[in-house]
């Protein structure tokens, strides 16, 4: 049995989009066709407000909730966008906190599967976009170190199509959503080997 764990952030949650429209819904769409569901599994442990930091304190325990003797766990782990926010006049976590805690998420979950970690998405805000390009240069050496395949879907996503639909300046639409589950799929099928 194959047992797909989505650690992200906010996104995942499919925030100001019904749940059908949802990049990880249409993902899963998408998987579900190529394999037997059941007994392939999907869980969506994407959380509001979860930055690297957060979502490394409860992975293990959500991952040891839902894991299964005899299951194969594959893990798809986005975070950036809540790290590199600025709550107030300094980003969220510093550059070196969230490659710190990016680097202690990834070495928890190859010890159980295999991963595909991915970038995460532009903003409407160019200050912050400067931001995230640093952070995920980072992700990319500690992906590249750990030999885990990491997919930039930044470069592709930054662009007036995707900015201008998103709704509140971060959280994509249903366009926006789609065009993350397209950029996605294809890779998360070569990780698994379908």
């Amino acid at each position: 049995m194959n047992i797909f764990y989505f650690f992200f952030f906010f996104i995942t949650l499919g925030v100001n989009v019904l749940p059908k429209d949802s990049f990880y819904q249409l993902l899963v769409q998408s998987l579900a066709e190529k394999h037997s569901v059941p007994p392939t599994k999907f869980y969506n442990l994407g959380a509001c407000k979860n930055s690297s930091k957060e979502i490394l304190a409860r992975m293990e325990q959500e991952f040891s909730a839902r894991s299964l003797p005899g299951s194969t766990p594959f893990f798809v782990i986005m975070c950036g966008v809540v790290d590199t926010m600025k709550f107030t006049d300094t980003p969220y976590l510093s550059l070196e906190e969230s490659r710190q805690n990016y680097a202690q998420l990834l070495a928890a979950a190859q010890k159980y599967g295999k991963i595909l970690a991915v970038s995460p998405t532009p903003v409407a805000n160019e200050e912050q976009n400067s931001r995230l390009a640093k952070l995920i240069a980072e992700q990319e050496k500690i992906c590249h170190e750990k030999n885990i395949p990491y997919l930039n879907i930044f470069p592709q996503l930054h662009n007036d199509a995707f900015t201008a639909d998103l709704k509140d300046g971060v959280h994509p639409g249903e366009k926006g959503n789609a065009m993350i589950a397209e950029l996605i799929k294809n890779p998360i099928t070569a990780l698994c080997q379908f």
